[in-house]
């Protein structure tokens, strides 16, 4: 009887206090190693995220201005009309001391791949006839002058990103990617022997044609082939050298590349009997977590980082190489 007692009385003990706190300090060590490893996923997905992001947008960048330059169009030898310029640009002035001091522009001619777009046959432009023969009028053609350009502006309330201004702009770093019409190519711009002059007269709709956001510098290396001085006299034969010009180059002094019929012409530098064989685009896009950090920046709500350590940490860089058709 007094075994049966003892059996039900150390059945209704229940737990310890030391037995609770081992309990609960195993419960508390299992919980944290479930959070670190929760935020560790969350990181690495943020992350992964970010990477794709960015990558597609750089990726949509490089495989357009690649298309357009492996479609470039000239003629060459027996002209002095401008084919082609490219040139380091206007600082891009970002907010609170976060200037983009080396940007390009590259105007050329090539045979777009968007450059006709149909007409619709919708009831709605049956019954505009003489717009839709003018729209075709426009956009028959096989060569368009095609712009790139990167600018500091909010694309959807059409203002720069001026710094002071007090709108409720949100400015983004883009580029841009301007498609002349053929017939308005042929007739202003092909034949011109000034094509940055001409061009002028369209700069100004460079703005209405978004690109790529986040595109915070653009680049441009050609690589030139030229004639050199005769090897042989007897023979005949030339010597050809090859030169590398990138447009931004890694000091001060950034360079103007103007493609001409009959020689290429780089800041000083002539090169007689020259075309460009390749061009190498590079291009730097910054990260969502970059873009928040401007927009604080901005705001006033942070304080501007040294760009070393900006460029360092919210950038990804990317760069493709084109093979240049050669000029007829």
């Amino acid at each position: 009887m007094k075994a049966f007692r003892s059996i039900r009385s150390a059945s209704r003990r229940g737990f310890t206090l030391i037995e609770l706190i081992t309990a609960m300090a195993i419960t508390s060590m299992l919980v944290l190693v479930i959070m670190q490893l929760t935020n560790q996923g969350i990181d690495l997905w943020n992350n992964v995220r970010e990477e794709v992001s960015t990558t597609t947008r750089s990726r949509a960048a490089l495989h357009t201005m690649s298309h357009d330059l492996e479609s470039f169009q000239m003629r060459a030898g027996d002209n002095d009309y401008q084919w082609l310029f490219a040139k380091a640009g206007d600082a891009v002035k970002g907010p609170k001391g976060l200037e983009v001091p080396r940007s390009a522009q590259c105007v050329f001619f090539a045979c777009a791949p968007d450059r006709n777009p149909s007409v619709s046959s919708s009831t709605s432009l049956r019954g505009n006839y003489r717009e839709a023969r003018a729209h075709n009028r426009d956009t028959q053609g096989d060569v368009s002058a095609i712009g790139y350009r990167l600018m500091y502006r909010d694309q959807i309330l059409n203002l720069p990103g001026t710094e002071g201004n007090e709108s409720g702009s949100y400015p983004l770093f883009s580029l841009y990617r301007q498609v002349v019409a053929p017939r308005l190519t042929y007739e202003q711009l092909l034949g011109a022997k000034s094509l940055e002059g001409a061009y002028g007269a369209f700069e100004a709709d460079d703005e209405k044609n978004f690109l790529c956001e986040n595109i915070l510098e653009m680049n441009i290396s050609f690589t030139i082939t030229y004639a050199g001085e005769a090897a042989s006299a007897e023979k005949g034969r030339v010597s050809y050298s090859t030169v590398t010009v990138p447009i931004i180059s890694s000091g001060s002094r950034n360079r103007k590349v103007n493609v001409y019929g009959d020689r290429i012409e780089v800041d000083g530098s002539k090169y007689e009997n020259a075309r460009i064989t390749s061009a190498t685009v590079s291009i730097t896009v910054l990260t969502e977590e970059g873009v928040a950090l401007v927009n604080q920046i901005r705001l006033g709500r942070r304080r501007a980082p040294k760009p070393a350590e900006f460029f360092a940490r919210y950038t990804r860089s990317f760069s493709r190489l084109v093979s240049v058709p050669q000029p007829l």
